[in-house]
């Protein structure tokens, strides 16, 4: 063992003496009853014989190699436990990779589900503010209506009656009846009858108002077509623009087709498909004085006071004034028919069928030129 050790000697149990790492013999260890341990000694120096020298030294090997075993077993248990150390180090170090890994997943997926609901709410932010927009020009075209409505309307007042309301009022004017109540005094009542001025201004509001009313009865078809019409109750059910509906695809085969049917098939087709998808913008060419051009549509020059722009595409293309009214007739019919499909006309199926019928006559005079 490195350093000094103490070696009991078998043969010898009353020695106890310190020996250094070479085996040499140092200093005695003074212990407790030296004195008595020297008597006894030198009382049995004498019966015992001198050690031997050989016998120390294998002593000394022994002890040598019994404390080298000892510490070859401490190094090899440090090493065991230092290799455990090692091995839950080296799975730590595999514990933090993986959950590293796994939060820069984590990290990714939430980024990616973050960008998609900005982008869904993008989306649904466009839709609405482009419902919003339809619903606004949707308002100011039923106000323009109504006023439109309340300018044209013709009732029967004192003053300025209907004759088509009150036809008796005709019956009996001729000439001759007239000079005959001019001679015998009388004078109708609503000639003598005076009101003020602003229930003129009223009752002339409702003169137009009436006016439009019986315009717009008297335009109705006086024949409805009753398969069409079928046809247009079951497509009311469930509207939908898709030509696989027979009420949709009568009307883009017999109007919307034949009213957009120009020399320039391919615009033609692309003006179309614009109209249908609601991504057309036609707008008036700027400047006072037009000019002699190309319609890009009809492919003959014309005075081309419009142009119209298809989808995301920045070309404009210059349109006459016929071509813009059967194309703003298609336009309208659409307009429609998704105001429908919204659930934003209210009206009876006769009333809405009616106001179909319309739209497809103004679609047949604007592509006759009668618009």
């Amino acid at each position: 063992m490195i350093g000094s050790m103490y070696v009991i000697v078998e043969e010898n149990k009353y020695q106890l003496q310190k020996y250094d790492s070479d085996g040499e013999m140092d200093m005695p260890v003074k212990r407790r009853g030296d004195s008595r341990r020297g008597q006894l000694r030198h009382a049995f120096s004498e019966a015992l014989p001198n050690e031997d020298p050989r016998r120390r030294s294998a002593t000394m090997t022994e002890a040598k190699e019994y404390a080298y075993s000892r510490l070859q077993q401490e190094l090899n248990n440090a090493q065991s436990e230092l290799k455990l150390k090692d091995e839950e180090c080296e799975k730590l170090l595999k514990v933090r990779d993986q959950i590293g890994e796994e939060l820069e997943e984590l990290t990714a997926s939430l980024f990616e589900e973050a960008n998609r609901m900005v982008q869904d709410a993008n989306i649904k932010r466009m839709h609405t503010e482009k419902l919003l927009a339809e619903a606004n020009h949707q308002v100011e075209v039923l106000q323009a209506e109504v006023i439109a409505l309340k300018q044209l309307v013709l009732t029967s007042t004192p003053s300025t009656p209907n004759k088509h309301l009150h036809p008796q009022i005709s019956k009996g004017d001729t000439p001759k009846e007239k000079e005959k109540k001019k001679e015998k005094g009388l004078t109708p009542f609503w000639k003598t009858h005076r009101r003020s001025t602003s229930h003129h201004q009223f009752t002339q509001e409702d003169r137009v108002m009436a006016e439009a009313q019986h315009e717009a009865m008297s335009d109705r078809c006086s024949e409805v077509d009753d398969v069409c019409f079928e046809e247009f109750k079951s497509w009311r059910h469930s509207p939908s623009l898709s030509r696989n509906c027979p009420f949709i695809a009568r009307i883009a085969a017999e109007d919307i087709c034949t009213c957009l049917n120009f020399t320039n098939t391919h615009l033609a087709e692309r003006v179309l498909t614009c109209v249908e998808n609601n991504s057309l913008a036609i707008e008036p060419i700027p400047g006072d004085t037009p000019y002699m051009g190309k319609c890009e549509l009809s492919q003959v020059p014309k005075v081309c006071k419009y142009k119209v722009k298809l989808g995301e595409d920045n070309t404009w293309n210059c349109i006459s004034q016929h071509c813009r009214n059967r194309i703003t007739a298609v336009c309208d019919f659409f307009m429609y028919v998704r105001y429908i499909q919204q659930g934003l006309v209210k009206s009876a199926d006769k009333d809405v069928f009616y106001e179909i019928v319309k739209l497809r006559k103004q679609m047949a005079l604007a592509r006759l030129g009668y618009v």
